[in-house]
């Protein structure tokens, strides 16, 4: 009886050292694989055209290694907690060994169809080629959840749905391959995805730093202090993105149930955007394709109250302001790992000093912050950001 007792013992132990060990630590997360393919080196330009140019250079990618890309679809929530079923990415070796995980926080766009799953080879993932497993969501109102308004700038939505995605990824790769995520990561995001990293961080450390460790964040080129974007866009009077346009419309759609927010969008925009706002701001139109109609002076389509002192404005821009910090990713919390901040000092899409207002108030809060800025444009920066974080993992 005691030898069968023991022996009883030293299975259970036996299979709880077996046992995967992100499974023990995340909830299980039911998944769907959309569609999938096995590529590899030659596969570069799938990337990015320009990236298949070059590739005889880059030495640091593994020339022998075979990934899989697999679109999956997942369950997740809306602002609201309503819940949507999100997609997103999984790239992950099939010939090696994985160097590691990286949550990639997918960049900025207008449309509907712009999305990861789309494409297959979203551009953010090439560090696949260095042998790493890339996690990278949609996000909603992309992908599968195409037919939903993208949550722009809305921090902690953002987080929830990364972590659900890395969840789903978690039980796919341990089904596919038996690869057990670990519980370690590196978060990465240029333009809004340099916003999003750090609000995935944000939730992953306030939310779930028991299942994830989040190693480092490397974000660049975001809007993380949206009250100093505004302030810095209304000062110039020009923007060549219509992120503040997609910005108040997102907050309009998502936050009039939940939290009241109802605005009078004539005390805001004007001209031709008043008008139309609801269409070309459907997700049907391309960034650039909207630029076109409305243009890149402010002055064209934002109340003139916009330009004025926060407290000179009218009511509907003070409506927006506790959304706008609550959406900052540098205000209330105390980041643990350590962030590294790429900015372009003539950046038109995300000003250089709503990035300077965050590295000043994550660093009072006692942040580890390595904030880096070149001379250059938004796109002309983001080289360097990947490049330069691409040296750093060799």
């Amino acid at each position: 009886m005691i030898k069968h007792t023991l022996f009883l013992l030293l299975l259970s132990a036996l299979l709880a050292c077996c046992a995967p060990v992100h499974m023990d630590q995340m909830e299980r997360s039911d998944y769907a694989v959309i569609k999938y393919e096995i590529a590899g080196y030659n596969d570069f330009d799938k990337f990015h055209p320009i990236l298949g140019e070059y590739k005889d250079f880059l030495l640091f990618f593994d020339k022998n290694l075979l990934f899989k890309v697999a679109a999956i679809s997942y369950p997740t929530v809306d602002p609201n907690g309503n819940p949507v079923e999100a997609s997103g990415l999984v790239y992950h070796p099939v010939n090696k060994k994985s160097k590691g995980v990286i949550d990639f926080l997918p960049s900025a766009h207008m449309d509907n169809d712009g999305g990861g799953t789309d494409q297959m080879y979203a551009q953010e993932a090439v560090l696949i080629l260095m042998g790493y497993t890339v996690i990278m969501p949609d996000l909603i109102g992309s992908g599968i959840s195409k037919e939903k308004q993208i949550p722009f700038l809305i921090a902690e939505n953002t987080g929830r749905v990364a972590y659900d995605m890395r969840r789903a990824a978690a039980q796919y790769l341990w089904d596919e391959f038996g690869y057990k995520l670990p519980s370690e990561t590196i978060i990465m995001g240029y333009s809004l995805g340099g916003s999003a990293a750090l609000a995935t961080q944000k939730y992953y450390e306030a939310n779930h730093s028991n299942t994830v460790k989040v190693k480092e964040v490397y974000a660049g080129g975001g809007a993380y202090d949206l009250p100093a974007a505004f302030g810095a866009f209304a000062q110039t009077g020009l923007c060549v993105y219509p992120a503040i346009a997609k910005t108040i419309l997102a907050y309009k759609h998502y936050y009039f149930d939940y939290h009241g927010l109802e605005l009078d969008l004539g005390q805001i925009f004007i001209g031709d955007l008043l008008l139309n706002c609801d269409d070309w701001f459907s997700g049907v139109y391309m960034s650039t394709e909207i630029v076109e109609k409305i243009g890149t002076d402010l002055h064209a389509y934002m109340h003139p109250d916009f330009f004025k002192p926060f407290e000179q404005q009218n009511a509907e821009f003070k409506k927006l302001q506790p959304f706008l910090f609550v959406n900052s990713v540098s205000e209330g919390w105390r980041p643990k790992a350590p962030i590294h901040m790429t900015h372009a000092q003539n950046d038109l899409l995300a000003p250089t000093e709503c990035a300077d207002a965050a590295v000043k108030k994550l660093r009072r809060a006692g942040a580890n912050v390595a904030y880096s800025t070149y001379p250059g444009t938004h796109m002309s920066v983001a080289i360097f950001f990947f490049i330069r974080n691409i040296l750093r993992f060799l």
